[in-house]
């Protein structure tokens, strides 16, 4: 039995048709629309690198509770690098604790979105063996130098979500 030429020309042109549709979606979802959204972005730029530095050290002081060391009494430094692209925001974090109890470092990777004065991250930590994730609710603040808010995380010492006020500067 011998194939038409017209049902292998048909099922080659099927496949490529379908191929040429998901190149054609991709480079829209991926770039054209991306870069037509950002053209259009009359928002603020909340860009660029922000940094604070919580000295809570001292809480205990004057409570009478200084023979016992608080876990989560110490010093904690924010430094991060955001990246916009419209209401898209990506970028990392580093964040560091230094206690009398604990020292550790964690670096984020962010994703997330600003809208209206306000940005809402997702903070996933980049190593995969010290898992930790956060999120992150602010506003922007100060005529576009700075952002306050709370960060929220789950405390691996008492494996319960604590949240913190917290205010960024930018750098």
């Amino acid at each position: 039995m011998q194939f038409p030429i017209e049902i292998v020309t048909g099922v080659f042109a099927g496949i490529a048709t379908a191929i040429i549709i998901f190149g054609a979606k991709s480079l829209w979802s991926k770039a054209i629309s991306p870069w037509y959204t950002a053209l259009r972005y009359q928002g603020a730029d909340i860009s660029g690198s922000w940094y604070s530095k919580v000295d809570d050290s001292k809480l205990n002081e004057g409570k009478g509770e200084n023979d016992k060391p608080d876990e989560n009494a110490g010093v904690s430094t924010f430094s991060m690098i955001l990246k916009q692209r419209a209401h898209n925001v990506t970028g990392s974090m580093q964040f560091s604790f230094d206690g009398e109890i604990k020292k550790f470092n964690i670096d984020y990777e962010l994703s997330g979105e600003y809208w209206e004065g306000y940005l809402c991250l997702y903070c996933k930590s980049k190593d995969k063996r010290a898992f930790s994730q956060a999120s992150m609710f602010m506003k922007l603040i100060s005529n576009g130098t700075g952002l306050l808010g709370t960060f929220s995380f789950r405390n691996a010492i008492t494996d319960q979500v604590h949240t913190v006020w917290l205010g960024l500067d930018r750098n």
